[in-house]
């Protein structure tokens, strides 16, 4: 007999609207929020949907949402990140006169089922076979999983499955045995790994002794290609631009503009100052884009509003973007990137990253984990080597975190030393809204010229691949950003 609503309710209450305690695990193509005692079980159901080269969108699929029950009094299970609809648009809730059983269809493709949903002639574009290996999904004491929404006889809701046990009877792990295409699952996905290096990549050289300083010129400074007054001016720094000191030429410093390390020319070392000596209220801003980066139109973060977002993020809670918000205008601004081009660019990669417009840690996953936890990630891995993870524990140190998923000791320690945060010495840091918003904003800055010229050619998927490493979210990233065309300033 399956658990009610109310029996759930009680033995996940701990999690409920717990939206900080939720972790971000793959599913599929996609990476849903759940509670983090669920997440074997989200593999064994994207085990059983792969096995049946079941499709799963990321566009019309989502998991944790703290709100009421559709139809009903009470918190919906997806509020204790415990329940997960599936392609809701071929999947559509029912609710039809009278009892009866799901309407499946005999079409042998997806996409021919889905054409029988939308003319009235089955219920789901699932097929029965998968929904019966989704069933037979136990635990290692016997317990029975999962129940479908499409199984329900007053009405239909195909979209959705929800965990029928506890977390006790949980924790006695999936009986692997009972889930069809366990072994088959592979290792497609790698946890949310963002913007990693190649292979053998060393350590950035900020991490290693540059300077950190600001531009206190009123009027700008003068970036040049010597260190004298006679040499070519390359561009002008706005005031509260940070720079790294790389050498010092008597007047002059030799400065790095990207934190990567590589000197971008020299400036009058009379105007800079130490950031450690700037005042907190000071905003620290990066140079201006220089030619070839595109046209960089006026700043538009002032204008935007909940509702725009929202309109972007159609199944976020408002609540979360309120919250969130101001935290990613701020690293924008502070990165010169309040343009319409990259604040869309910004704002589709949180809808691909994390959907839920909060700052998130990466769960355990088969993904990440085999015998300890994030030991996929570890020094001498294949991931780890990408990462640039090279102590043992960095895995789990640096697993993935914030709006973007920072992934990796290479990350965290380059994207530290650019936002003037130690990520390194404090990786939890990357979850603070304050960090999480510079932290986004300097992953597009150090990618900014090969953005905007993407972004300008309509090559949405190269602009994902530039901050993604793949197209890991493209169908999210895609509709968010059009729809953020229609929905922000121009």
């Amino acid at each position: 007999m399956p658990k009610s609503s109310t029996q759930l309710r009680a033995l996940w209450k701990d999690f409920e609207c717990a939206e900080s305690s939720m972790v971000l695990v793959p599913f599929g193509p996609d990476r849903i929020r759940v509670a983090p005692p669920t997440v074997p079980a989200w593999e064994a159901l994207a085990a059983v949907m792969q096995h049946h080269r079941y499709e799963i969108r990321t566009t019309d699929t989502d998991s944790y949402n703290c709100r009421q029950i559709t139809g009903g009094t009470g918190k919906s299970l997806h509020a204790f990140g415990i329940a997960l609809d599936v392609n809701w648009t071929t999947n559509p809730y029912i609710d039809h006169a009278g009892k009866r059983p799901a309407r499946f269809s005999d079409e042998a493709t997806q996409a021919l089922r889905a054409l029988d949903v939308r003319h009235g002639r089955a219920d789901t574009d699932m097929t029965a076979e998968m929904i019966a290996d989704v069933a037979r999904i136990r635990t290692k004491g016997g317990v029975a999983v999962f129940e479908w929404g499409g199984s329900w006889r007053d009405r239909k809701d195909c979209m959705h499955f929800e965990l029928d046990v506890g977390p006790t009877e949980l924790a006695d792990g999936i009986d692997v045995a009972t889930v069809a295409g366990w072994d088959a699952l592979g290792d497609a996905a790698t946890g949310g790994v963002a913007a990693v290096p190649a292979v053998g990549a060393e350590l950035p050289a900020v991490a290693a002794g540059s300077e950190p300083h600001v531009v206190i010129a009123r009027s700008g400074l003068r970036l040049r290609s010597g260190a004298s007054r006679e040499a070519d001016i390359i561009r002008t720094l706005p005031a509260g631009t940070r720079v790294f000191v790389l050498d010092r030429r008597g007047e002059w410093a030799l400065v790095d503009l990207e934190g990567d390390g590589q000197a971008d020319g020299f400036v009058g070392l009379d105007f800079l100052r130490p950031t450690a000596g700037v005042p907190e209220d000071v905003r620290l801003v990066p140079a201006a884009p220089a030619m070839g980066m595109g046209v960089v139109g006026s700043d538009i973060t002032g204008l935007i509003g909940v509702d725009m977002i929202a309109a972007m993020c159609p199944v976020t809670p408002k609540a979360s973007i309120a919250a969130n918000l101001p935290f990613v205008l701020d690293g924008l601004r502070a990165r010169a990137l309040g343009d319409r081009p990259m604040v869309l660019m910004a704002l589709a990669t949180i809808r691909a990253e994390t959907e839920g417009f909060v700052p998130i840690s990466e769960g355990q996953s088969r993904f990440n984990t085999r015998a300890s936890p994030f030991d996929l990630y570890e020094p001498g891995t294949r991931i780890g080597r990408r990462l640039g993870n090279v102590r043992a524990g960095d895995g789990a140190r640096f697993k993935g975190r914030g709006y973007v998923q920072l992934t990796g000791r290479f990350n965290y320690t380059r994207i530290g030393g650019q936002i003037g945060v130690d990520l390194a010495g404090q990786p939890d840091r990357a979850n603070d809204p304050p960090a999480a918003g510079l932290i986004l904003a300097q992953f597009l800055k150090n990618q900014e010229a090969a953005i905007r010229r993407a972004l300008a050619a309509d090559e949405l998927r190269t602009a994902r691949k530039l901050v993604n490493g793949g197209v890991h979210g493209f169908e999210r990233f895609a509709d968010a950003y059009a729809r953020g065309l229609r929905s922000l300033p121009a």
